[in-house]
């Protein structure tokens, strides 16, 4: 399921027995992706990663999106995938 708004979009995705959401967020002409086990601690970052300012290319941040999705990556490695694909 996606959502899209002027300012992110959204995708949920159900992985083992938690839900998994990653969120691509447009701020100040940048892309960021926020990725969260919902009803999960968001204090803790093996359940909580936001990674600011990735790219200014819309085209590119939502393929990184969807590929985190369908690979369902949890968030405490978010950021090495973000190192590796930027």
């Amino acid at each position: 399921m996606i959502e899209q708004s002027l300012k992110y979009k959204s995708i949920k995705v159900k992985v083992d027995n938690l839900q998994v959401v990653y969120n691509l967020i447009f701020k100040n002409t940048l892309y960021s992706i926020e990725c969260y086990k919902e009803d999960y601690d968001m204090d803790n970052n093996v359940n909580y990663c936001l990674i600011e300012d990735i790219t200014d290319d819309e085209g590119e941040a939502e393929t990184f999106l969807r590929m985190m999705a369908k690979g369902k990556v949890y968030p405490v490695h978010i950021s090495a995938m973000a190192e590796d694909y930027f």
